[in-house]
């Protein structure tokens, strides 16, 4: 039913690319491009549909009510006549009015492309944000939609690999430990780690001894990444599968236990910094639910008074908000769910939201079209961590070292000349500061010089 669309459309926090509010009439041919924009970035997305609402306030998501009426004429031509005989291909949009609340709405169902691009009067559409533009100025997206159109939507399985010498020794490893086995004869077909060409995806990249995807836990003394980074570890650039139980265990290493003791019954309690099960909880979603194509991991950060773990992908194509947060969970990523399922890493009874929103409510989650943040806040500031972790070599840094090792963290592939250029220091000044990081122990070399990368040591 559209009314539960509009619902669900209502409840995200800001308007995202594939649907858009009005509160009233829009020109004919703006509308037009509106649905062949629309359209177009819903195959991207992998929507099965826009929608434009009109009624609905864009800013505050209120429903306001509308007067426009569809069933109108355009140059003496209905209106819907024109659009359809506009729009090419010819894809089945709909209107349909209806009532919520008390108010007028009207909904306008837009078909996603399919196969070639929905063009209006000849021109490709797209929505940027809540910017609608000309496709033909923006020929990066146009390819990508072109790419989504010929292959399907990007999954870890038709995506491929950037690297192909994939080795899985750790994999192996890894389901022996569980008890496990996999034979090796079977095992790229049966984990699909393959294309319909043959070639490693990305599931094989994420599952690889090689795959170089870095996954890294911050810590910073203050509320806010501004403050000073005092301990980055890398847990990526290896085998993935094993990174969220590593993760989990350095943050029981991080979560510290307070004792809280009633002088009037001498009862005592624990009391641990963080929801440690939450935690867990949220960083077993965020591995699932990350969009890997892209290579980017997930981020999670500690801060004085909260822990954050973000995974970069909205809800899946076909999630509501009310199913998201039902625990009815439907994965970004299936095929690596199953492989999660079969490992144990986690269960399909979808209690990791639900149980984050009971015990920290709604507002615990932050959710846009490319992120999902979840924000777990500590029992108490954690000021004995951070004066502890402040005390380590990071303090005998100069600002220029610190900034050139900050720049280190947050681009890994950089080479020695590419920091200087983008921080304007001379070579000298860059090699001497490398050299001093690798005597403190705060970086080491992993791989060559032409094609290795920076791997920032534990420095607790």
């Amino acid at each position: 039913m559209i009314e539960n669309v509009i619902n669900d459309l209502v409840e995200r926090s800001d308007e995202e690319e594939w649907f858009d509010f009005k509160s009233n009439y829009i020109e004919p041919r703006l509308l037009g491009e509106y649905i062949s924009a629309l359209s177009n970035v819903s195959a991207v997305l992998g929507k099965k549909n826009g929608y434009i609402i009109f009624g609905i306030n864009d800013k505050t998501h209120e429903l306001v009510g509308t007067t426009f009426k569809f069933n109108t004429t355009y140059k003496d031509e209905p209106l819907q006549n024109y659009l359809a005989r506009s729009l090419s291909p010819s894809i089945g949009f709909s209107f349909e009015e209806l009532q919520m609340n008390g108010k007028r709405l009207v909904a306008l169902t837009i078909p996603s492309a399919v196969k070639v691009p929905t063009e209006f009067e000849n021109q490709r559409f797209y929505r940027i944000g809540s910017s609608k533009v000309n496709l033909k100025n923006y020929p990066e997206r146009e390819a990508i939609l072109w790419s989504v159109l010929f292959k399907g939507y990007p999954t870890m399985t038709n995506t491929i690999s950037p690297i192909q010498n994939l080795s899985f020794e750790q994999l192996f490893l890894y389901y022996a430990a569980k008890g496990m086995q996999i034979k090796r004869e079977t095992f790229k077909q049966n984990l699909q780690l393959l294309t319909e060409d043959g070639e490693y995806n990305m599931l094989a990249c994420f599952l690889a001894d090689n795959g170089n995807i870095p996954v890294r836990v911050s810590i910073f003394t203050g509320k806010e990444k501004s403050d000073k980074l005092i301990s980055v570890k890398e847990f990526g650039n290896v085998s993935l599968i094993s990174a969220i139980d590593r993760i989990i265990d350095y943050s029981n290493s991080i979560n510290a236990i307070r004792v809280k003791e009633d002088l009037k019954t001498g009862v005592r309690e624990d009391i641990s910094l963080f929801d440690q099960e939450c935690f867990n909880e949220a960083v077993k979603n965020a591995f699932i639910h990350n969009h890997w194509t892209s290579r980017a991991a997930p981020m999670i950060t500690f801060f004085k008074d909260r822990v954050e773990i973000i995974s970069f992908s909205g809800l899946a194509p076909n999630q509501t908000i009310d199913g998201f947060f039902a625990g009815h969970s439907i994965p970004v990523n299936e095929e690596l769910s199953v492989i999660f399922l079969s490992t144990h890493l986690s269960e399909r009874t979808g209690k990791g939201v639900p149980l984050i929103a009971k015990r920290m409510g709604r507002k615990a989650f932050e959710i846009s079209e490319n992120m999902v943040k979840v924000t777990i806040p500590y029992n108490w500031e954690m000021d004995y961590m951070v004066d502890k972790l402040a005390n380590k070599t990071v303090d005998n840094l100069s600002k220029t070292e610190n900034l050139i090792l900050n720049y280190i963290i947050s681009n890994p592939r950089m080479s020695q000349i590419e920091i200087g250029n983008k921080l304007s220091l001379g070579k000298t000044t860059i090699q001497n500061a490398i050299v001093k990081f690798k005597k403190m122990n705060l970086i080491v070399r992993v791989g060559s010089n032409k094609n290795g990368y920076w791997k920032v040591t534990d420095k607790q």
